[in-house]
């Protein structure tokens, strides 16, 4: 979910000194529609990154290849992306906008009346459109450190909450690393022509907000489903990480990238060894 992905953004973001003294390690509590799910523990060094999410899910950066490990508590499986996986994506987004059932719907496109066309293209790439970032005013204190309120909402779908502190510091490193992804993935989406242009506004919008998200919650409502997750960070403690942090857990089995196998449409699955 997009607080996931704001959450690991945001850390990574973020500068400071990179000293195994300022290592952190961040304990949050986590809840679904009021009831109690859990606590997650989330790592940042100054070579690698470990954030746990909802549902047992988990991403581990290493900073120093910029390969990202994606990790499924549930199901025990794992996959990993790298820039080269990026570069491949954008060839196969390519070809797939070049494709003749892709050419077949832009000719259907061209069929339709302009006032249709115009609508079909807004919804293709005018998410933007819908994205309201605000900084409300409000402050608090959680775990000891001060924050400031932010709220992200998508039209009529989605309002999310994010107290984020700047009073937490992180390696430099991690911000060089983050933006080859960003760039290799902005590179990558520019294969789907409008859409490019409505993510390049939506991280515009978004680019305001710094700092690490010590609390969060958001309410989705589609067709009449609705749900409410939050989170909130309740210890963190200084100090060096121990090196099995970065490892994947036994028994875990290694998957295809999802993202790669959804345009080969096939992938076999192989143990973790």
């Amino acid at each position: 979910m997009r607080v996931s992905t704001l959450t690991l953004t945001a850390l990574l973001l973020a500068a400071g000194a990179a000293s195994a003294s300022d290592d952190l390690t961040i304990v949050s509590k986590h809840t679904h529609d009021g009831k109690p799910a859990g606590t997650s523990t989330s790592y940042l060094a100054s070579d690698h990154v470990r954030m746990a999410r909802e549902e047992g899910h988990e991403s581990i950066v290493d900073l120093k290849t910029g390969v990202m490990t994606m990790l499924d508590g549930k199901k025990k499986t794992y996959y990993t992306i790298t820039k080269q996986d990026l570069e491949q994506l954008k060839v196969k987004m390519q070809e797939q906008m070049n494709s003749p059932e892709m050419k077949r719907s832009q000719d259907e496109m061209k069929k339709m009346s302009p006032e249709d066309r115009k609508k079909m293209e807004s919804l293709m790439g005018g998410m933007s459109t819908v994205l309201d970032v605000k900084k409300t005013g409000a402050t608090r204190k959680i775990a000891g450190y001060g924050c400031e309120e932010w709220t992200i909402t998508i039209g009529e779908v989605s309002k999310t909450r994010e107290c984020l502190t700047s009073e937490l510091q992180y390696p430099a490193h991690a911000w060089d690393t983050y933006r080859d992804f960003s760039e290799s993935m902005k590179s990558m989406m520019s294969a789907f022509g409008p859409m490019a242009k409505s993510g390049a506004e939506m991280a515009e919008k978004l680019k305001n907000m710094k700092g690490f998200p010590l609390a969060a919650s958001t309410a989705i409502d589609i067709m009449g489903h609705s749900s409410t997750t939050e989170s909130e960070v309740i210890e963190v403690r200084r100090g060096s990480i121990p090196a099995s942090a970065w490892e994947i857990p036994a028994g875990y089995t290694k998957i295809e990238n999802p993202m790669l196998k959804a345009f080969e449409g096939h992938g076999r699955a192989r143990p973790h060894r």
